[in-house]
């Protein structure tokens, strides 16, 4: 087999064992291994000058441990796009959501059999590839871009984000419903597409700005690079609350809805948007809770939203016309009272800040094992 054509792969691991272990499984695969390193310094310093296609990472390096060097390579802004999958005797469930959270493209639990090994590096290097249209569209604009064709450039441009940001807030969503369903796998491959697309569509309204600067538009040029401002920033922002999510799955793992916590949070902190997202996920989960359509309802409120509000809060008082605060909020709102039932209910206000069904902290987490990811 031509080896100069094969993906190139490099291992990091501070255990011998563990090393040769990796490379026999490599063997068998249309892979090229690249080199072998036992710290991440030295393995950080070689990839900067010499970058691969795909990373088989250890939890533990003879300088940091696993999770510290992949966060280092996601903080790079020339090495983030390379895949890296941990391989790792650590099977603990919150192992699993770190490396989640800090980017990995798969996690194989040591010992592990060669089709396991096998299936997750061709899915991690599969997703490099998983808008290929759309990136060959994108250097085409470029290209045109370059040679002063800047009609047919923006055109290009235009094409490429005519999907619109909302596909990568789709598979950012569907990640964080696979997190809570425990399918670990492909929660992974849910984020990292996300990521994908949010590069893309920065990059793409970048070329657009440079485009029409070309052709003389200077009123286009600062729209389209403020829309690429705009999608770093969300891009940053997602990243975020990503990572809150799972801070709560880690510690609040028992809670009946842990996007009705990650909506509080992100409410608490101004960012209303991002928590009225967070509720709607919510309620797809537990669509009679009253306390999710009360908090909802408070983050519209924030956004001058009344219209919105008044209906949240009218869905929660008709699930529960006895909800205190909701009434007491429906009233400042609308000026009447909404009329209480009948039913003797004990029902009493459940605010935001982790009571009734909201996820509530109650010490450390119970670890749990994780079979497969």
């Amino acid at each position: 087999m031509e080896t100069s054509n094969l993906k190139q792969v490099v291992i990091i691991s501070k255990t011998k064992k563990h090393v040769d272990r990796d490379k026999l499984a490599i063997k068998g695969l249309p892979l090229r291994l690249a080199q072998t390193f036992d710290a991440g310094g030295t393995a950080f310093g070689h990839l900067a000058q010499h970058p691969c296609d795909i990373i088989v990472l250890d939890s533990d390096l003879s300088d940091m441990d696993g999770k510290t060097f992949l966060k280092t390579i996601k903080n790079n802004s020339s090495l983030k796009h390379i895949p890296v999958v941990m391989v790792t005797v650590r099977n603990e469930r919150n192992e699993v959501l770190d490396a989640v959270a800090a980017g990995c493209s798969g996690y194989i639990i040591r010992p592990y059999n060669d089709e396991t090994f096998a299936g997750h590096l061709k899915t991690a290097i599969q997703l490099v590839r998983f808008n290929e249209i759309e990136m060959g569209q994108l250097a085409d604009a470029k290209l045109m871009l370059e040679l002063g064709h800047f009609e047919d450039a923006i055109e290009e441009f235009e094409e490429v984000v005519s999907a619109g940001q909302e596909e990568a807030l789709k598979y950012y969503d569907l990640g964080c419903r696979y997190l809570v369903k425990e399918k670990y796998g492909k929660a992974i491959v849910s984020f990292q597409k996300a990521v994908k697309m949010n590069d893309m569509y920065a990059e793409a309204y970048q070329g657009l700005a440079e485009a029409h600067k070309g052709a003389g538009d200077i009123d286009q040029c600062q729209f389209y690079l403020k829309k690429a401002a705009v999608i770093y920033a969300e891009s940053d922002s997602m990243d975020k609350v990503k990572g809150l999510f799972i801070e709560i799955l880690k510690y609040d793992h028992t809670a009946a809805n842990p996007f009705n916590s990650l909506g509080v949070k992100l409410r608490k902190t101004g960012d209303f948007e991002g928590a009225i997202r967070a509720y709607n996920q919510a309620l797809e989960l537990t669509p009679s809770d009253e306390n999710i359509y009360y908090n909802k309802a408070k983050a519209l409120y924030f956004l001058e939203d009344r219209e919105n509000c008044r209906q949240n809060l009218s869905l929660a008082l008709t699930i529960n016309s006895d909800f205190t605060e909701a009434r007491k909020m429906y009233k400042k709102l609308t000026g009447t009272s909404w009329p209480r039932s009948n039913a003797d209910k004990s029902a009493t206000a459940k605010d935001v800040s982790g009571e009734g069904t909201e996820a509530k902290a109650s010490g450390p987490s119970r670890e749990k094992a994780i079979k497969d990811v």
